[in-house]
């Protein structure tokens, strides 16, 4: 009978103290799964092969579990060595990173454009902003605490409780600015839980103020004196964001609080009662306006001394209350662009603007001024955002007095009346390309904006099942891409060809896409949104 395994193979304790490392010994094991499914003995000849496999097995066990002892101590031992190893790369590493070979100069600028890309932080935060990169190293905390330029940007935004540090820290803040002009982003919500010293603090650096951003009650303003603020020498730009409470209004005291401000350029205001006097601003000065009111004839009085505008917003929420009949337009020759939001284009009509480039307006459907503000100003208008809900006639009348135009955005809303929704027919109609086979048609209507490369349409109706007119729209995209050059055979007009398109709609009448998705393979940039 042959042995169920090689003896002469088989290593025991007694031959060999310490085991083969790597030596690995096989044991021939006979079947014995066919017993497994039964009660029934083997039988003698199976019972003698079975026990001796059994001792060999035995015997085998004790040199496999110290083996297995010697090659546990011995993985020990190489985790071991292996933490150690990757602690000294990294040790090393760090020792020697390209990092601290970085000059400081180069270190500077990382700094810069990492707060940069942030939203300006809290001061009082000390996890936020500059306070973190001042505990990586000493070298760090040495070049942050030493330049100044990392300090001037001053955020307090409106907090419901201060900690008991507040007036400490932003002390120490406006002190490491050194001289450098600042940036001041103050906001208070709740003056019960202001610090008394905190805002004072603020005023007392007014002489490095250069752009002010503050969102105060209008308690907190009747405080200042022209005095707390007479050295704001270098203040360029104000935006001032007023909270009046009831029966509240501005001291005889804040006339005059800006007075001395005489680089002041910019001021954007929001709640605050407009007059000519307000704040003691120096209006011919302005470069840039941008501020609310209820009505429009609050700002007339300001633009006509306001003459050095350059860029202008204006936000009205009512109509006129007292309409100015018979006033003289007021001449802005400096004004590039002019954004009028709410009722404020009625304001359009006593507007001479001749050098505007760029125009924003809300329009009604019946309000016909901004045809007689392009006629009468003649400016070379470039681009034109419009917003009118209901879409009118005044739209494409207006069109006709702006030649000139590169781009036009159109923010409209198409009535679900055929007969109203037939002027949004006739404006694409107009803005088609003719060709010289169009000539003979005597119903084509004459092409206009020859020189627009960018366009964009927000079509809205009231039920998304309305016409959108989508054989016109995607003529007239079309001719735009693919018939620049000359209009028409004698003439001298040249068609610019258009660079961008922008649809935004809700309306199932679609234009084919696929003529679009062909329009954009070819070159032109199209943008398609769905609501």
């Amino acid at each position: 009978m042959p042995l169920p395994c090689d003896l002469d193979s088989m290593t025991t304790k007694s031959e060999s103290k310490r085991p083969a490392y790597g030596h690995r010994e096989l044991i021939r094991v006979p079947n014995i799964a066919d017993h497994f499914h039964t009660n029934e003995p083997p039988d003698d000849p199976d019972a003698q092969l079975f026990s001796q496999t059994l001792r060999y097995a035995t015997d085998r066990e004790p040199f496999l579990q110290e083996e297995v002892r010697y090659l546990e101590t011995i993985l020990c031992q190489r985790l071991e060595e292996l933490s150690r190893v990757q602690q000294t790369i990294r040790q090393y590493k760090f020792v020697l990173s390209p990092v601290r070979r970085l000059p400081r100069e180069l270190l500077m600028e990382i700094f810069f454009q990492a707060i940069g890309n942030e939203d300006s932080e809290d001061v009082l935060d000390f996890d936020r902003g500059l306070w973190p990169l001042t505990h990586i190293c000493r070298l760090w905390r040495t070049l942050i605490l030493n330049h100044a330029s990392f300090w001037t940007t001053v955020s307090l935004p409106g907090r419901i409780r201060y900690p008991t540090y507040a007036v400490h820290i932003l002390s120490l803040f406006l002190e490491r600015s050194g001289s450098r002009p600042i940036f001041v982003d103050f906001t208070c919500r709740d003056l019960e839980n202001l610090p008394q010293t905190l805002f004072s603090v603020l005023v007392a650096h007014s002489h490095h103020w250069e752009t002010c951003r503050f969102r105060i009650p209008v308690l907190l303003i009747n405080h200042l004196s022209p005095r707390a603020i007479e050295r704001a020498k270098v203040l360029r730009h104000l935006d001032l964001n007023l909270d009046l409470m009831y029966s509240s209004r501005l001291s005889d005291a804040c006339s005059n609080l800006f007075v001395d401000a005489s680089v002041l350029r910019s001021v954007k205001l929001t709640g605050v009662p407009l007059t000519p006097d307000t704040l003691g601003l120096r209006w011919s000065y302005l470069t840039h306006y941008n501020v609310a009111q209820d009505f429009p004839e609050k700002h007339l009085a300001v633009l006509r001394l306001a003459t050095g505008l350059v860029e202008c917003t204006m936000n009205c929420s009512q109509p006129w209350r007292q309409e100015p009949w018979g006033s003289d337009p007021v001449s802005l020759r400096k004004l590039q662009i002019l954004k009028l939001e709410g009722t404020a284009s009625v304001l359009l009509k006593y507007l001479f603007t001749p050098n505007l480039c760029s125009l924003s307006i809300v329009l009604s459907e019946t309000e016909d001024s901004l045809k007689g503000f392009l006629d009468r100003s003649k400016p070379r208008l470039r681009e034109l955002e419009i917003e009118a809900n209901p879409m009118g006639n005044n739209i494409l009348d207006a069109l006709q007095s702006a030649p000139h135009l590169i781009k036009l955005a159109l923010n409209v809303s198409v009535p679900t009346d055929y007969r109203q929704s037939i002027v949004f027919k006739d404006l694409l109609v107009a803005l088609k390309y003719h060709t010289r086979d169009d000539a003979s048609d005597s119903t084509t209507t004459k092409c206009k904006l020859s020189r627009l490369e960018e366009l964009i349409l927000s079509v809205y109706t009231i039920s998304s099942r309305d016409n959108l007119f989508a054989n016109e729209l995607t003529a007239m995209a079309v001719s735009r891409w693919k018939v620049p050059g000359k209009e028409r055979e004698g003439t001298e007009q040249n068609l610019a060809q258009l660079k961008s398109f922008t649809l935004e709609t809700n309306s199932y009448w679609l234009p084919a896409f696929n003529v679009f998705k062909e329009l954009d393979q070819e070159g032109l940039k199209t943008n398609i949104y769905l609501h």
